[in-house]
């Protein structure tokens, strides 16, 4: 058998104390397999192999039993292979964090995989295990704070004609059934802890905008939404084989709207930390607390519909803005498809990390203005009538090249296409022979 070590995989030389960190850190993840025996570069170490199995076992039920707390007992097996190697098999843990009872539930005491190495947990990242084992949700527990108001709420509600009476406030999960406000009252209210973090940058990393968003979480969807699309620029390209306009926005669709809403849907805000948005020269990032909720990233892609905050879920879908359960990053995809450019997903335990390309980053040479900014170019859509007219009938005259364009534009008349040809086509279109006879031709 060949020996490797990796995520799910560890290699040990002997039945030292070491291998307890390993367990624990299998425990506390995703589950692995240890062999006991191997040396790194996966060559059996003989000198374990001839040990008394009997004192391996009675060493290994030990330590199973008195140094790791919860007691693993169903989590953990462990039998010797063929080559004589003491193979243990640990399965993910139900009772996270698992610890070394001598150091207790302390960053000293508990481990868990990153990749293929073993290393502590952090204070926060134990409190996340605690709230996972214990099934605690975030929206149902008591606030921290209950002198709380809802001013920017109730003004958001009144514009979808919505009224929040003492009902609504159980009715959406804001006050228990106790009265007492709740974490999603706490983050629906004018004191809201949460803050979400907005950056432009330019080019050479300079701040185009910077901005900290605070107050009730919902007034910070809708502003953060309002500067997001601000940064979403539309240019137009014009095609010079056809003369037509083509717009395109650097964030196609709805894409950007969809990952902005799913970070707020589905952060994690038992960790407290901000939601990240940032637009860069080439792409925009955003980043929520919380990796993905009880699934995999696949899942997640297909379609799969999981909800950390189903109460903040069914708010902003009372308010309109959910369109489709479970369909923002699939509707992301599909936004950039035909593009060469794709959007890439990334989960932690931790984090959910959302990459959009910027269709409008370095763009091909070619006529072209942007809408929302600087215009370039002034081509205009008389302009580019005219463009197609004279590809499609090259030679014609002024009175000719207005009856072509009678059809599409009714109000145009023969000194605006002069104007048009003497100001702004003269890169592009030019008179040939007599003032009588000439016409206008496409310039090669």
């Amino acid at each position: 058998m060949k020996y490797t070590e990796s995520d799910t995989k560890e290699l040990k030389r002997e039945l030292t104390d070491a291998v307890k960190e390993v367990m624990i850190s299998f425990l506390n993840t995703k589950g692995g397999t240890l062999y006991v025996g191997v040396n790194d570069d996966g060559t059996l170490n003989n000198a374990f192999l001839n040990i008394d199995r009997d004192d391996i076992d009675l060493k290994l039920g030990n330590w199973i039993q008195d140094t790791i707390y919860p007691v693993p007992f169903k989590c953990v097996d462990y039998s010797f292979n063929a080559d004589g190697v003491l193979v243990i098999r640990v399965k993910e843990g139900t009772k996270k964090p698992y610890y070394l009872k001598s150091k207790g539930p302390k960053p000293s005491g508990v481990f868990k995989r990153v990749g293929s190495s073993t290393r502590n947990a952090s204070e926060d990242e134990i409190l996340m295990m605690i709230m996972q084992s214990h099934n605690y949700i975030y929206e149902d527990e008591i606030a921290e704070e209950q002198e709380l108001t809802f001013k920017q709420f109730e003004r958001i509600l009144s514009n979808n004609e919505i009224s929040l009476n003492a009902r609504l406030y159980k009715t959406l999960g804001l006050k228990n059934t106790g009265g007492q406000f709740t974490n999603l009252g706490y983050i629906m209210s004018d004191q809201s802890p949460v803050a979400v973090k907005l950056a432009e940058y330019d080019p050479h990393m300079n701040f185009l905008f910077k901005k900290t968003y605070t107050g009730s979480l919902i007034k910070i969807l809708y502003d953060v939404e309002e500067q997001a699309e601000k940064a979403n620029v539309t240019t137009a390209i014009i095609d010079g084989s056809s003369f037509t306009r083509k717009e395109t926005k650097s964030y196609p669709g709805a894409s950007l709207r969809e990952v902005i809403l799913n970070a707020f849907c589905h952060a994690d805000y038992f960790i407290r930390s901000d939601i990240k948005i940032e637009f860069f020269a080439d792409h925009a990032k955003i980043v929520n607390p919380g990796g993905v909720f009880n699934a995999t990233i696949e899942d997640v892609m297909n379609g799969v519909q999981t909800y950390r905050n189903p109460k903040l879920v069914h708010i902003f879908d009372k308010l309109g803005l959910i369109e489709n359960f479970g369909t923002g990053i699939p509707r992301t995809i599909d936004a950039y498809q035909g593009s060469a450019l794709n959007p890439t997903f990334e989960s932690s335990d931790k984090y959910f990390f959302v990459t959009l390309p910027n269709l409008n980053y370095k763009q091909p040479d070619q006529i072209n203005d942007q809408i929302n900014d600087q215009i370039n170019d002034q081509i205009n859509d008389l302009a580019l009538l005219i463009l197609r007219v004279v590809k499609r009938k090259p030679g014609l005259n002024v009175p000719q090249i207005l009856e072509e364009i009678r059809p599409e534009m009714a109000d145009v008349n023969p000194d605006r296409i002069r104007n048009e040809l003497r100001r702004n086509l003269t890169k592009y279109i030019e008179h040939r022979g007599s003032n009588k006879t000439g016409g206008y031709y496409i310039m090669k």
